[in-house]
């Protein structure tokens, strides 16, 4: 006997491929980069931006390499309270990015 199948919901479908991926759920990446401000600060948050989740890795850009210097030695810190968000080992590391400003 065939199993039927029916189409599968698209967010089902992603789910499946995050978890495949060792990546948060999708309302735990999205509940990360909208809460930024409030896990990092206003004065970070204005110059540190969470801009992905690649697997376990919360993927974060400065324009400075002196911010990513302050990012590297609050790591500890700041997944503690990514933790205390969205649940214990869903984020193992952050990995910083500098990409100069662009223009004048």
């Amino acid at each position: 006997m065939k199993s039927q199948r029916g189409p599968v919901p698209l967010r089902q479908s992603l789910e499946w491929l995050l978890t495949g991926m060792g990546a948060p759920e999708i309302d735990d990446t999205t509940t990360l980069l909208e809460q930024w401000p409030q896990i990092v600060g206003d004065r970070l948050a204005s110059r540190v931006e969470a801009v992905a989740v690649r697997g376990p890795e919360l993927l974060v850009v400065v324009h400075d390499p002196a911010w990513a210097s302050q990012v590297a030695w609050l790591e500890a810190q700041l997944l503690e309270r990514i933790d205390s968000l969205i649940g214990p080992g869903k984020i193992t590391s952050v990995q910083v990015r500098v990409q100069p400003r662009e223009g004048p």
